[in-house]
């Protein structure tokens, strides 16, 4: 059984819950009270069983399986789930993918029920990296960590993009906004806005966007390989217990 790490809110009009895995990557769930209408974003094929148990006990219709981009690091469940539910696949426009229902781009709204998200294209990790602004907090997926950055491993990572996504985009954002990634930093779940701007490590106050990118083309050069077969999979949709 996947430990599941669930985060309530203690407002009863908020439907949001957190998952991590065993591989340190995190999802969400988001819903609407009104209509029972639920996102589930970037869901991790190892915690299907407790997303479906979720939405079976609140009583929610999934309606979207979002994804902050195609992923490297885990299997996505997003085909099963869009299988089991109806709910329709959403990334970015760029992604090719054979089983996406809906591709999004920069400042488009996603509405669920009387709740929407705010797409931001946020590249750098991947060529396509979105986040998504949702009431006071934004989802960065691999793009801005809790006291960190995503790795730039990938083929069509650019670390200059990253540093323009999260100094430019993310960081115009209001220091009280609460940032939720896709993947832990040591225990880390979630971080603000503010606190990532004056204490993150990877992105010291007066630090240049060179010295960042030599940074993260060091950090690459020392890191394990990241999964081809994961992203391949991801792509064609398949479904791998």
């Amino acid at each position: 059984m996947v430990p599941l790490q669930a985060l309530i809110e203690s407002e009863v009009a908020v439907i949001f819950r957190q998952f991590c895995t065993p591989d340190d990557d995190v999802s969400y769930l988001l819903a609407d009270p009104v209509s029972r209408y639920a996102a589930l974003l970037d869901p991790n094929l190892a915690a299907e069983r407790d997303y479906l148990e979720v939405l079976r006990r609140l009583d929610l219709r999934l309606v979207y399986v979002i994804e902050t981009h195609a992923h490297e690091s885990h299997l996505s469940a997003a085909p099963v789930l869009r299988a089991e539910t109806g709910a329709r696949l959403v990334t970015h426009s760029s992604v090719e993918s054979a089983c996406v229902d809906m591709h999004i781009d920069d400042g488009e709204n996603l509405f669920l029920g009387e709740e929407f998200l705010s797409v931001m294209e946020t590249p750098g990790h991947s060529a396509c990296c979105l986040s998504y602004r949702w009431r006071d907090r934004v989802f960065t997926g691999h793009t801005l960590l809790a006291g960190a950055t995503g790795m730039c491993q990938r083929s069509d990572a650019d670390a200059g993009r990253l540093f323009d996504s999260i100094r430019k985009r993310l960081f115009a954002l209001p220091d009280e906004t609460l940032v939720y990634p896709g993947r832990l930093t040591g225990r880390r779940r979630s971080s603000s806005i503010g606190e990532e701007r004056a204490t993150n490590t990877d992105l010291q106050p007066h630090s240049t966007r060179e010295e960042f990118i030599r940074r993260k083309e060091l950090e690459a050069g020392y890191s394990e390989s990241w999964r081809q077969d994961s992203l391949a999979a991801n792509r064609r949709c398949e479904n791998i217990s």
